[in-house]
């Protein structure tokens, strides 16, 4: 969805319509088109998962499932023409910079057809998103039964009266298993650690509040921003020692707790592991009124235990239980940082820069990169949030991609590259930033950087990005003007395509 923001926004505020979208899905929607596993929904306020520049006042709850949002991005994308400037079920397989030329050639492979070639632009957003490669675990390669990341749901098999298992019990798999438990034989929860879990209270827009939203805009405006700014208050729950994080966390714990009481009253060992056995806000607290409830269910259970052992279609634990199952389900997540192949990605000078982010990333507060001129990414290294949405980082990153566009334009400017001392303390401050925050109480590897330091999140709340990515500084870019004429549209490009033998 981050890239149907940029293209959109290229058209609403610079007017350029002669640019190209490559998509590996068949539609758009980004991680609302591949994620459809049961139970999957948004665990923010919808209206602010949705742009800032097209609402959507039909939504008809406050949490609503994934079906609402893929309908609500496909319909943005009509009524702003961008279907036809995707091409679908293509993946770029290298880019690379000409330094000659000062362009960014992208090699595509068609997944239908095989067909590849070559297109080559002045300018690169690299909106591929970070939820888009499941992590999954190699020891799971050993089940020899039906098996398949939450990512990529299998519609095609039944789950009713099947032995099922589920791995992970953070955001997807908190939503799976309650989706499915009633269906199944038997269902296996696997989970080394619980998460933190707060009610979610969800809400049902009737006809009243649809109306309001729509026919009274300081209505929605004043919804909305009030959704937007509170969860982006609860930044304050991440942060360690300042005496008023201290006293949120004290609150969100006490509410887990007594979550967790009320549904196991006379049960101290189902409370004792659903207790998380890290720190409160190291990791996102996740919103359920039904994973509990599902846990009560006579076929469903809870283990805790190591896996030390898969063969066929068992799975053993280190208490020494075995569980024979008929499908097995990950919901282990994605690969934040390492989800660029080596080779991929060739700078200036011919400089890999997937082999350079190896020890660890060095970004421009996530967007933009050196030896990569002309190159804007979005939610990269230590841009993404816990207690906040996505969307609204993209939002950011897009509008600052924007603006230097603009300057670029405006001041007849060939490439612009920041400077690798600007990337470079930005990546110091971070890690100074950082280390006042839970993230780095416990730092999950799909989180971090070859050196095990926290490179998945911002630190700071969505408003002080904004602030930071307020303008373009000129001064920490290498700026290279162009002879003549001010060369626009910067994304036109050329293409050439061949056969794959």
């Amino acid at each position: 969805m981050s890239g149907l923001c940029a293209g959109i926004q290229l058209q609403r505020e610079l007017q350029l319509t002669t640019y190209a979208i490559f998509e590996l899905e068949s539609d758009v929607g980004g991680t609302w088109l591949s994620n459809t596993y049961p139970g999957c929904q948004s665990d923010a306020p919808v209206h602010i998962y949705s742009y800032s520049f097209a609402p959507n006042y039909e939504f008809s709850k406050k949490f609503v499932p994934q079906s609402e949002i893929q309908a609500y991005l496909r319909a943005t994308a009509k009524t702003y023409n961008i279907y036809d400037k995707i091409q679908f079920q293509t993946r770029i397989s290298s880019m690379q910079w000409d330094e000659g030329r000062n362009k960014w050639i992208l090699h595509w492979i068609k997944s239908t057809t095989g067909e590849e070639g070559y297109h080559d632009f002045d300018v690169v957003i690299h909106a591929a998103g970070v939820l888009r490669l499941p992590n999954i675990p190699k020891e799971f390669d050993a089940f020899e039964g039906k098996k398949w990341h939450s990512a990529r749901w299998e519609h095609s098999i039944d789950l009713t009266g099947k032995r099922v298992g589920v791995v992970g019990t953070c955001a997807s798999g908190i939503q799976i298993v309650p989706a499915i438990a009633d269906k199944v034989q038997s269902l296996e929860v696997y989970g080394r650690s619980a998460s933190y879990i707060t009610p979610q209270l969800n809400v049902t827009y009737n006809k009243v509040w649809r109306f309001l939203f729509q026919y009274a805009p300081l209505f929605y405006t004043i919804y909305r921003a009030f959704w937007y700014y509170y969860i982006d208050s609860t930044i304050l729950l991440y942060h360690k020692l300042a005496w008023f994080s201290v006293f949120h966390r004290a609150i969100v714990y006490f509410v887990t707790w007594f979550h967790r009481f009320r549904q196991f009253p006379l049960d101290p060992e189902m409370r004792r592991k659903l207790t998380p056995n890290y720190e409160l806000a190291s990791r996102r607290v996740v919103l359920s009124d039904n994973f509990y409830p599902a846990l009560k269910r006579p076929n469903v259970s809870l283990h805790q235990n190591e896996i030390v052992s898969i063969k066929g279609n068992t799975i053993e634990t280190s208490d020494g239980s075995t569980r024979e199952l008929d499908v097995l389900i990950l919901a282990t997540g994605f690969d934040w940082i390492s989800n660029f192949p080596e080779g991929y990605w060739i700078g200036r000078s011919d400089i890999d820069i997937t082999k350079s982010w190896s020890g660890s990333p060095v970004t421009y507060y996530g967007t933009c990169v050196p030896h990569a001129p002309n190159f804007f990414l979005i939610w990269g290294p230590n841009s993404g949030v816990a207690h906040h949405t996505l969307t609204s980082i993209a939002e950011i990153q897009v509008m600052y991609t924007i603006r230097s566009l603009s300057y670029m334009m405006e001041q007849n400017i060939a490439t612009m590259e920041i400077k690798q001392e600007a990337a470079e303390e930005f990546l110091k401050y971070a890690d100074q930033r950082l280390e006042r925050t839970m993230y780095t109480t416990k730092v999950l590897p799909k989180f971090a950087d070859g050196m095990g330091k926290c490179r998945g999140f911002w630190w700071g709340g969505v408003t002080e990005f904004w602030w930071c990515m307020r303008k373009v500084r000129p001064e920490r870019f290498h700026v290279s003007r162009r002879n003549g004429v001010l060369k626009k549209p910067y994304l036109n490009g050329s293409v050439e395509r061949f056969k794959k033998d």
